[in-house]
C-alpha cells in the first residue's frame, strides 16, 4: 500500500461506476485515491468539490479531470425532479443533483440552451476556479495534475495561467489509439473502455506521479 493521500474528480471518464476506469486501475495497484468523481457531471461541480475538499484536507496529489464545456447540473427539488425522471439517458442523480448534461431531450434543457446559457460565463468560471484549486494546491504543498477530458475550445487567454498541457485531450487521444476500435457505443456512450483506461493510469504515472514500483505493477496489466 501506497502511503501518498491522493485526490480525484473528474466525470465519467473518471467515475468508477458502470465501466471501470483509471481511478480502479490505480486503486488496484494500491494507491490511497479518495475519489469526487461523478457520471456526467459538470466542471462547476467538479472543481467545487476539490476545492472544498483540498481546503479541509491536505492531499500529497491532487488530479483534476476537466469535461466539456456546457454541462449543467441541476440541484434537485420537488418541481423539477420530474425531468430527471422523464429524461431518457440523464435519468440519475448524484449527490442532490441532476447532472444532465449536454442535451435537447427535453423542454427545460432546450430552452436553457437557446435562451439562458452563457459560454463566456461557463469558461471564465472554469478558468478562475482552476486558478483557485492552484493556490491551495500550492498552499498545502500538493502536487497537482489537470487533464483536459474533451476538447475545451479555449477563448480566455487567462488559460495561460493553468498549468495543464493544453495539447493532450483524453478524447482525442483515446479515438487515435488502438483500444477505440473495440469502443462500447451503447447508449451514445463516450468513456473510453477498460484497455485504454489503463494505458491512461500508466499516461499519468509516467507524467505526474512517478511513484516508486508502480510501473511494474501497471506493466502487470499487459497493455
Amino acid at each position: 500500500m501506497y502511503m501518498s493521500k491522493i485526490l480525484t474528480s473528474g466525470c465519467g471518464i473518471t467515475f468508477p461506476g458502470e465501466r471501470p476506469t483509471w481511478v480502479n486501475v490505480l486503486k488496484i495497484c494500491g494507491l490511497n485515491v479518495k475519489d469526487l468523481s461523478g457520471p456526467a457531471i459538470s466542471n462547476t461541480l467538479i472543481l467545487n468539490q476539490l476545492i472544498t475538499e483540498c481546503n479541509k484536507t491536505r492531499y500529497d496529489y491532487v488530479i483534476c479531470q476537466l469535461t466539456s464545456k456546457k454541462k449543467l447540473d441541476i440541484e434537485l427539488n420537488d418541481h423539477n425532479k420530474k425531468y430527471m425522471d422523464g429524461d431518457p439517458l440523464r435519468n440519475f442523480s448524484y449527490k442532490g443533483f441532476w447532472p444532465s448534461s449536454v442535451g435537447a431531450d427535453n423542454d427545460i434543457k432546450r430552452m436553457y440552451y437557446k435562451y439562458l446559457y452563457s459560454p463566456k460565463l461557463d469558461e471564465d468560471d472554469t478558468i478562475l476556479k482552476l486558478m483557485l484549486l492552484q493556490h491551495i494546491c500550492k498552499q498545502h504543498q500538493s502536487e497537482l495534475f489537470i487533464m483536459q477530458g474533451y476538447e475545451m475550445h479555449w477563448t480566455n487567454k487567462m488559460i495561460k495561467n493553468i498549468n495543464m498541457d493544453l495539447n493532450f485531450v483524453i478524447e482525442n487521444d483515446y479515438k487515435q489509439s488502438k483500444f477505440y476500435s473495440t469502443h462500447d457505443f451503447t447508449n451514445n456512450n463516450t468513456v473510453p473502455n477498460k484497455l485504454y483506461q489503463i494505458h491512461l493510469a500508466k499516461y499519468i504515472n509516467q507524467n505526474f506521479l512517478q511513484l516508486y514500483g508502480l510501473n511494474e505493477k501497471l506493466e502487470k496489466f499487459n497493455v
